[in-house]
């Protein structure tokens, strides 16, 4: 496939390293800085933990689960999956691609919002649709359909996705979340 879209001068895209793991993660947390993007609501957030405090034992418990998290994002977790958008050595986006047997999947397609605009999300979703193996799934928000579209993807049921993809992609109910594929 030929390339459309070329990144700006001193821009390149590359596989992430192991000391990118926490510009991504800040990525993830911070590129939409007015949408709430916990995975759960505020508010029952602080029901929860006005309920730890009232309750030793949870306290203790959700101690110990969060040491777990922790220690499986600093010494488990494994962020080769995950391509970046380097500008003078710092990374400005990224992007995850996990290549399964029969498939592969994008999530988090994310670019800081002082350099969007600049075609780089377009550059980052020509790489990996070269990069992946066919057909391809992701999921995205409504209003960006047309961007995914001009690469050839194409809205789906969730039926028509394979088995374990919907609760991966987030397509519960009640969200206004769109599945996608490339074949």
């Amino acid at each position: 496939m030929q390339n459309r879209f070329y990144l700006p001068p001193n821009f390149f895209i590359r596989h992430a390293r192991a000391k990118d793991k926490w510009k991504i993660k800040e990525l993830l947390l911070t590129w939409n800085d007015g949408v709430n993007i916990l995975p759960i609501n505020i508010y029952w957030l602080a029901l929860i933990i006005l309920c730890f405090v009232f309750l030793f034992i949870h306290v203790l418990l959700f101690t110990a689960l969060m040491g777990i998290y922790l220690i499986y994002e600093i010494q488990v977790r494994d962020y080769s999956d995950f391509w970046v958008i380097d500008y003078n050595g710092s990374a400005v986006g990224c992007v995850e691609l996990r290549i399964q047997k029969k498939y592969s999947v994008i999530f988090n397609l994310c670019i800081k919002k002082k350099y969007r605009h600049q075609k780089l999300g377009s550059c980052m979703v020509e790489h990996l649709i070269n990069e992946a193996k066919k057909p391809v799934y992701l999921s995205c928000d409504r209003e960006l359909i047309p961007f995914y579209n001009q690469f050839g993807f194409v809205t789906t049921h969730a039926e028509n996705l394979p088995r374990e993809l919907p609760i991966a992609l987030g397509l519960t109910q009640g969200l206004s979340i769109v599945p996608m594929m490339l074949v």
